[in-house]
């Protein structure tokens, strides 16, 4: 296994970690925090995507500099132009910031189709990595989690899309 290979499975497990927070936070209907989680799943699948594309990239110096990270995911991931990620996960810092530390005068918006777009933009840039192995999701897919497997699947219309995607990784090692 390459090193981007292995940096980017530890990077898609963290990500993994707190997307399955924001779904479940959002079910529980415990907002802030479900956007706050949302942030840092959609921060930290980028930085995993960016490790495993660009040998330049470092994710400590990139930081929270999501606007930047963005643009070199168009310029060096190949399909990422066609990734569309809904400015409101990351305009003003809101649901980084925002969510945890009140600030007079600011709130955090959340749509009505927030769980459906972080649901379609994480789907989207797992799939913009070949390489999958042995990740919490490929474990939660299978049912090694059953807990994790149903808050995956809730309401989740981008499930069959990235069961189809992972499909031959599903069969072969099931």
């Amino acid at each position: 296994m390459k090193n981007n290979e292995r940096q980017y499975i530890i990077w898609q497990n963290r990500a993994y970690t707190y997307y399955i927070a924001a779904r479940l936070l959002n079910m529980k209907r415990l907002y802030g925090p479900a956007t706050f989680c949302a942030y840092q799943a959609l921060e930290l699948i980028l930085k995993a995507t960016l490790i495993f594309w660009d040998k330049s990239f470092i994710p400590d110096i990139a930081g929270h500099k999501f606007i930047k990270m963005i643009k070199a995911m168009k310029n060096k991931v190949p399909n990422g132009k066609s990734i569309n990620i809904p400015e409101y996960f990351y305009a003003d810092q809101r649901y980084l910031s925002v969510s945890r530390y009140p600030i007079a005068g600011k709130g955090v918006g959340i749509p009505s189709t927030f769980i459906t777009d972080l649901d379609e933009t994480f789907v989207k840039l797992i799939m913009l990595v070949p390489f999958q192995f042995n990740s919490n999701l490929l474990h939660a897919l299978r049912g090694a989690n059953h807990s994790e497997l149903a808050i995956l699947r809730k309401a989740n219309k981008h499930i069959r899309l990235l069961r189809r995607h992972l499909r031959p990784l599903l069969i072969r090692t099931a």
